[in-house]
């Protein structure tokens, strides 16, 4: 006889913290929230692999019978060799076993490939969601969570297709077949057998609801750990200057032992599911052994008959023991795909709007903003902004810390909503336009000018993937990074490392204009363009800038005035308001605000 095993071992997996603040450091007690439905929800995700899962209904309905049979041909093989009588069921014996294998081989085989197919799909459907989310979703809920989901969660949900939900079938099946055959065989054995097995299975219900609830608190601690871990790791050079790497090793182990205390009583629970079940199995084994001599003794029974339904009894056992398996597969994996459906279940960034965007006419500004108001949770930002932005002008937006200057840039990328007001740009309200199709006339550099990992020929042609090698190389010499290439075996194929480690901050920004040349956008919007770089890499910058901006309606943030004291008109925001707009001398002139950051800067 063959049986399948699952002996899968269960990582801890993340969710979502649904009770912390993005960055919050202080560790508390997880929130777990599970949609309803979730087993449902996965059948109906899985119709569309129905193909593979009745192929392997059908293998394991026949494999099943061939294993259900054997006990029978062990039974009139020892009862034909007792009576001298003529005996081909050897035979019969070897060639239903090995059938038997080779069909549960083919299960298993068509089995893990259903299982990868729908664990395909499912990691390409949450990564398209996971991309398309809106902006204050990356900001609410720790890079750690995402990748968890995507990863380890996602791996968790095939155990349900590949160990869990068809080997629970296939016990249920060779379950059923041995209860009925046993009971043909000798219901009083059977009755023996039966109370060992309700007691068992009571017990394991139990224990399975309780394994599940903690399943969920221990993967919600762990995706404490790893958010704790993976801000620690994008700051470690903070973190070291501050000397305070003991302070964050204590932190994420502070975290880590949570989750492993957690595990611990995942593993206590789990520990008694095997002892319960093999007491309740073996108590019902020495049961029929003993009274199923004394049947035989008395002739009630023959020898062969007692040795079917002892086989029939470990036939029972086995499934028994693999529906429990099955049962905690399906448990843990449907705590996975319930922190998986609530990603799903978020909603999109808006898409769709009227006609492409083809910019504005001649006669329009580029943008207008006409009392905007915007405000992140109850705390406002922007209160009644209003302002124009001429086409082919550059305009620049000053102001202090928490003015609402980089929010002003966020709404016209068009990442937010206004709370209320109007933001036109290009020619069209964005609350009507497509936003793939407008941020391809918009190029947005923010703070800092993040490079993607990997070549750079990769980081350019991400926005013109039909760019030629000369095209790159064209806008990498506009702004002065011909030399990084030439300097570099690699050429155009140059690993940048993991963010653009491999560059400095002003090769990062001036790859980041590359990327706007190569764009060729109606608008630029720029976050801070100087901010990282040194005063003599600030004024190569600055011929690069003008560069980059040339006839093209621009908007820059910017701290640095040295930056934008050239601007067609300089925005001074305090307090979300607009507290005044001119030029660069016109504002020393009349704003005290404007003037008070010259004088510090050394501008007047």
């Amino acid at each position: 006889m063959t049986t399948t095993t699952s002996t899968t071992t269960h990582e801890p997996v993340a969710a979502h913290d649904a009770g912390g603040a993005p960055g919050r450091q202080r560790p508390g007690r997880p929130q777990v929230t599970v949609p309803k439905g979730a087993f449902r929800s996965f059948l109906h995700t899985m119709r569309e692999h129905r193909t593979g899962l009745v192929l392997v209904g059908v293998v394991s309905v026949v494999a099943t019978i061939l294993g259900v049979a054997q006990p029978l041909m062990m039974q009139r093989m020892i009862d034909a060799a007792s009576s001298g009588a003529e005996n081909p069921w050897v035979w019969w014996l070897v060639g239903v076993t090995l059938g038997e294998g080779v069909l549960r081989g083919a299960q298993s085989f068509v089995l893990q490939r259903t299982g990868e197919a729908f664990v395909g799909g499912l990691r390409r459907s949450l990564i398209a969601r996971v991309l398309r989310l809106p902006m204050a979703a990356y900001s609410a809920t720790p890079k750690g969570e995402w990748i968890s989901r995507l990863g380890a969660d996602t791996s968790q949900v095939r155990t349900i297709v590949t160990s869990g939900l068809f080997e629970l079938v296939s016990a249920v099946l060779m379950f059923g077949a041995a209860v009925v055959l046993m009971v043909t065989l000798d219901p009083v054995l059977f009755s023996l057998t039966l109370g060992g097995v309700v007691l068992g299975g009571v017990g394991i219900t139990f224990m399975g609801a309780r394994m599940r609830r903690t399943s969920e608190v221990t993967q919600a601690e762990v995706a404490r750990m790893t958010s704790a871990a993976d801000r620690a790791l994008s700051s470690v050079v903070l973190i070291r200057a501050s000397a305070a790497t003991e302070q964050q090793v204590e932190l994420v182990t502070r975290y880590a032992r949570r989750a492993e205390a957690s595990g611990v009583r995942m593993a206590r629970i789990q520990a008694w599911v095997q002892p319960v079940m093999s007491l309740c199995i073996q108590g019902a084994f020495l049961l029929v052994l003993a009274v199923g001599g004394l049947r035989v003794a008395s002739g009630v029974l023959t020898v062969g008959e007692l040795m079917a339904f002892i086989m029939y009894l470990f036939l029972l056992v086995m499934p028994v023991t693999q529906a429990m398996s099955a049962y905690t597969q399906i448990q843990l994996g449907l705590a996975s795909y319930d922190r998986i459906r609530q990603v799903l279940h978020m909603p999109a960034e808006r898409t769709g709007g009227s006609t492409d965007v083809v910019g504005p006419t001649e006669s329009e500004p580029a943008v207008v903003l006409e009392d905007v108001h915007f405000g992140y949770g109850d705390e406002p930002v922007l209160r009644g902004v209003s302002l124009t932005v001429p086409v082919g002008s550059r305009t620049a937006v000053v102001g202090p810390s928490g003015a609402g200057k980089s929010t002003v840039l966020a709404l016209l990328e068009g990442f937010m909503d206004p709370d209320a007001g109007v933001v036109r740009s290009l020619g069209h309200d964005l609350r009507d336009v497509d936003l793939d199709s407008y941020r391809r006339h918009v190029a947005y550099v923010e703070q800092g000018a993040p490079a993607l990992g990997g070549t750079l020929a990769g980081n350019l042609r991400l926005v013109r993937t039909d760019a030629t090698d000369e095209d790159l190389r064209r806008v990498l010499g506009a702004v002065g990074l011909d030399g990084l290439i030439a300097r570099q075996d690699a050429g155009l194929d140059l690993d940048l490392g993991d963010n653009g480690s491999v560059l400095s901050g002003g090769e990062r920004q001036r790859l980041a204009w590359a990327r706007v040349l190569l764009q060729d956008p109606q608008l630029l919007l720029f976050d801070e363009p100087t901010s990282s770089v040194d005063s003599a890499t600030e004024s190569l910058l600055g011929l690069a800038l003008d560069e980059v901006s040339r006839g093209r309606t621009t908007v820059i943030v910017a701290h640095r005035l040295s930056t934008v004291v050239t601007a067609d008109q300089i925005v001074v925001l305090e307090n979300g308001r607009v507290l005044d707009v001119g030029t660069h001398t016109e504002l020393v002139e009349r704003c005290a605000l404007y003037r008070t950051f010259a004088e510090h800067q050394l501008l007047v």
